[in-house]
């Protein structure tokens, strides 16, 4: 990269959550549960939070902050630890399982029934 651009991948993840990001209000936690995935057995990629929030819905373990992802596409359930430290595992499932059961509080909708 002789021009002295980076990729996103190249970038720590507080270099990726930008000051305008900060600015606009957006949560870290929230910036971490968003990030794309890729699944190890059909090779697609999907969001995290799609993903907990559509399949995961209906699981007793998401409440006890599951570290594991499941594809969306194939349904392959793999760890998060893959691509996530142990704290930043622990820390994304919690707050993803908090903002899901907050919207199932507030609109009484139960995706996983």
């Amino acid at each position: 990269m002789s021009d002295g651009r980076r990729y996103v991948d190249d970038l720590t993840r507080d270099e990726r959550y930008s000051p305008e990001l900060q600015r606009k209000g957006v949560n870290k936690q929230f910036y971490d549960s968003n990030r794309m995935l890729l699944c190890p057995e059909c090779g697609r990629s999907f969001s995290l939070f799609y993903s907990r929030a559509k399949l995961c819905t209906g699981c007793p373990s998401l409440a006890r902050g599951c570290e594991l992802a499941r594809c969306i596409y194939c349904h392959t359930e793999f760890p998060l630890r893959d691509t996530m430290s142990k704290t930043a595992t622990r820390r994304t499932s919690n707050y993803i399982g908090s903002v899901v059961k907050r919207y199932q509080n507030t609109f009484g909708e139960r995706p996983g029934q």
